[in-house]
């Protein structure tokens, strides 16, 4: 009985250590495959951001000349900002310059829309330092330029608000703009990429901790939000 009941404790520790190291082989899979999906996310975003600024660059180039010129200062400034996230190896920016980079973006933009965008920004002063994926507020303010100023010559708001949670540390970045609105069932039968792909990296880096609202309707203006936790995730849920 004593040799029974030590053998049958030893298989019993034997198969708790087995589905440990199983369960962290699985764990680490799991890693893997999270960081290769973020990798294949940027690597989706980035050219799209590319190409559409590249867009607006030769619109702009066609229709205002004189205008044009600056307009490669401002893309210098906004690829060495997606070069630099690339080369660092961490795509992890403060909020700040994120919002630089969305100011460079909107300068950009402003040349060629002109009086057609107005730009209220309602920033809280405290929240500059927090970290972020890149890329996570300027896809959401060219979602904006595309549907609510581009097709459309009247003017336009477009809001750009942050906010930091006192008591959580999150951050909550909304983007709200004046223009036509969407339905809600067109807007879940879109292939567009931006918003998609904001909304899978947060889910992958953040889990649960992360969201993203987005509330429209016909002739309502379009809004979105994304509130992101103060500190990163370090299990992925």
């Amino acid at each position: 009985m004593t040799y029974l009941l030590g053998a049958g404790i030893f298989h019993l520790i034997r198969a708790s250590e087995a589905a440990h190291r199983q369960a962290l082989a699985i764990k680490d899979a799991q890693g893997l495959l999270i960081t290769s999906e973020l990798s294949a996310l940027r690597n989706k975003l980035n050219p799209h951001f590319l190409f559409n600024t590249l867009h607006s660059i030769i619109a702009l180039t066609q229709r205002h000349p004189a205008a044009a010129e600056t307009a490669p200062f401002q893309f210098s400034d906004m690829l060495r900002y997606v070069l630099d996230t690339e080369r660092s190896g961490s795509d992890r920016v403060t909020l700040d310059a994120e919002l630089d980079f969305v100011r460079d973006y909107l300068e950009l933009e402003q040349l060629r829309l002109g009086e057609r965008l107005h730009v209220d920004w309602d920033l809280d002063p405290d929240a500059g330092d927090h970290p972020l994926p890149a890329l996570s507020l300027q896809p959401l303010v060219e979602n904006s330029i595309k549907h609510a100023f581009n097709p459309h010559s009247r003017p336009g708001i477009l809001q750009i608000r942050t906010r930091r949670d006192p008591a959580s540390g999150a951050l909550t970045m909304t983007v709200r703009d004046t223009g036509p609105g969407v339905d809600p069932a067109a807007l879940a039968a879109s292939s567009g990429l931006g918003l998609r792909t904001i909304e899978r990296r947060l889910q992958l880096d953040y889990g649960s901790r992360a969201a993203m609202r987005v509330n429209s309707a016909p002739g309502e203006g379009f809004s979105v939000s994304v509130t992101i936790p103060a500190v990163r995730a370090e299990s992925y849920a």
